[in-house]
């Protein structure tokens, strides 16, 4: 605390003024916007490589690799590519959004689903070929795989989660009931229920996240409520003058208007009327 040194008496004040919180509907859900993107970017950094992995996985583990060898290494080729890109992508998301907004996120749904057609389009196309053998459960399981880490990855956006999760399983699931025969239709059941499943979590997610960006604003918007004069300020212990950091005198009203957003209106106490107005304070205690 610094001591200003003044001709009057010194006395530390401390002077809490309330000003409006800033922020219009619309100015607020710009900043949802904004943040639900970052975070959207910020979270798929990594999720590209589950394709890749997953891929990899179905392919050197089963009959795929020797049955169609340049078929699978294009997959995976193409997987890894569409990986790199992604990735490159959101680890520069934030300045891509500054410089173009919202369509940075249409950018980010073009990459997902291409990268999600050829992986779910592989995986749709080893279950009708393959039948019950083990390169269809593969394909199934990563399937899954993709669906949970996707719903961890695109929780920030609801509509981007829905458009993703009808780009990876509805071709899978498209591909249960002829691929698998009548194993495929319970199979069609319960991953149904996954799908249901891994909706409402990323909406419970999205909330919750929302919520906190919510929380974040209203604490911001509350600290800029609060404006507050510390210190020692000296003021005359006479006609109640104020001294400022230049040597000039200030009324008290003058010298805090001009450090905060506080605004006086005028009023007059019991004492300052009983001795500037005494009949009108006498005639108000006589009422």
């Amino acid at each position: 605390m610094n001591r200003l040194k003044s001709d009057g008496v010194e006395v530390d004040a401390e002077v809490p003024v309330s000003i409006p919180a800033g922020g219009s509907a619309d100015a607020r859900q710009k900043i949802h916007q904004r943040m639900s993107a970052l975070e959207l970017g910020k979270r798929s950094i990594h999720g590209p490589l589950v394709y890749v992995v997953c891929a990899l996985i179905t392919v050197l583990g089963s009959s795929v690799r020797s049955d169609y060898p340049l078929v699978s290494s294009l997959v995976v080729v193409s997987l890894g590519m569409l990986a790199l890109v992604r990735i490159l992508y959101a680890r520069g998301f934030e300045a891509q959004y500054d410089r173009v907004g919202e369509r940075a996120v249409r950018n980010f749904v073009i990459l997902l689903l291409i990268q999600c057609s050829i992986f779910s389009g592989s995986a749709a196309a080893t279950i009708i070929h393959y039948g019950e053998g083990v390169e269809s459960t593969y394909a199934l399981l990563f399937g899954a795989a993709a669906g949970a880490v996707g719903t961890s990855s695109l929780a920030p956006r609801v509509g981007v989660h829905r458009i993703f999760l009808v780009a990876v399983m509805a071709p899978i699931l498209a591909a249960l009931v002829p691929g698998l025969g009548e194993v495929g239709i319970g199979i069609l059941i319960g991953s149904s229920a996954l799908v249901a499943f891994y909706l409402r979590e990323v909406v419970l997610a999205s909330a919750a996240y929302n919520g906190l960006i919510d929380t974040q604003l209203d604490l911001e918007a509350a600290a800029q409520q609060i404006e507050t004069l510390q210190g020692i300020i000296p003021i005359c212990a006479w006609c109640k003058a104020v001294r400022d950091d230049d040597g000039f005198w200030e009324d008290v009203e003058t010298y805090v208007r001009g450090r905060t957003k506080a605004e006086f209106t005028h009023s007059i106490c019991p004492d300052c009327k009983a001795k500037h107005f005494p009949d009108a304070a006498s005639a108000a205690q006589g009422e």
